[in-house]
This record gives structure tokens, sequence and C-alpha cells, in this order.
């Protein structure tokens, strides 16, 4: 969830259509019709609704290509990273390559598993989301991410992976670009 306002014209964008369906089918419910009419003319209404929400679904979909989290998308918004970091999951604990890096340039995460799947999720100071992949064994997830500010880091799993689960963290310390 990048940005809520955008989430929140589409809800009500939906709304509107629904609402305007809705008002259509009771502006012509006043007069008798016959049934077939009637199926006839809920049908055409169900498929511009149909059609409405699909036209809303696509213009959402290409609007928000840009800020997708796959490591092409980031790479073209952050430009090519700087540091690879290999991230690996194990029950219940995290292997990373490097736990001191650097703010303001983008930093690839190469993230993997041994065992199981995990989610490699990184946490700003605060205790907010800042992004996530998932960690699965045989293959390796790409993430590319630029942290803004110097601090520590959280790195959890957000998959449940077992009775460990909640154990599994990480520290990252961020310094700030000299």
């Amino acid at each position: 969830m990048q940005n809520p306002h955008v989430i929140f014209g589409v809800l009500i964008a939906m709304g509107a259509v629904w609402t305007l369906g809705w008002a259509i089918i009771m502006a012509r419910s006043g007069r008798s019709i016959p049934v077939e009419q009637l199926e006839r003319s809920e049908n055409r209404i169900r498929v511009g609704l149909l059609g409405g929400l699909a036209a809303i679904a696509i213009v959402v979909f290409v609007l928000s290509l840009p800020r997708l989290p796959f490591a092409g998308s980031r790479r073209a918004e952050l430009g090519p990273p700087q540091v690879t970091i290999t991230a690996t999951a194990v029950q219940w604990g995290w292997i990373i390559s490097r736990d001191r890096l650097t703010a303001g340039i983008p930093i690839e995460f190469d993230v993997t598993s041994r065992d199981v799947n995990h989610d490699f999720a990184i946490y700003d100071p605060d205790g907010r989301l800042l992004t996530q992949v998932q960690a699965m064994p045989g293959y390796i997830n790409r993430l590319v991410y630029r942290f803004s500010a110097p601090g520590t880091y959280t790195v959890r799993c957000l998959e449940y992976c077992g009775v460990g689960h909640h154990m599994m963290t990480a520290r990252l310390t961020v310094a700030r670009q000299e």
C-alpha cells in the first residue's frame, strides 16, 4: 500500500459506478416491464458494470506498474545496485553476508532459503514495514532497495515457518553516505 489516496480514489470510483448502476435499476423499476425485457436490461447493466470495473482495474494496474517491487522496475527507478547482499533464510534465522550498509545508494538483496518458504521483510527504526520479498528454497529473489536515512533496521520473517518463527530477526545498520 504505497499511496492510500490512490486506493481511496479507486474505491470512490468503484462506488460511483456501483451507485450509477443501482440508480439506473431503481429508475426503471417504477414501470411495469415484462420479465424478459427486465432480464435483458439487467444483463446490459451487469455487462456495463463489469466493463467499467474492468476498465478501472486496467487503469489502476497500468498506473501502478512503476511502483512494483520487482527488481527490474526497482533498478529502473533507483539505478543499478552498487552493493549486492545475500540473505539466506534458515529455520529460524537469517544469514546475511553484510549487516553494515550505506544510506542513499541502491542495494540489491539476493534472497533465498535453505529449508522452507520465509519472507524477508525490512522494518525501519520506527517499526514500519519498508519492503519485503519471499525467500524460497532453490530460488533467488532479488530485492533492490535504497535506505533513505541512517539507522538500525530490523529484518523479520513474515511467513509463518514454524515454532521459532517469532525469533527470526536480524539487524541491518545503515550509516550516512560519506
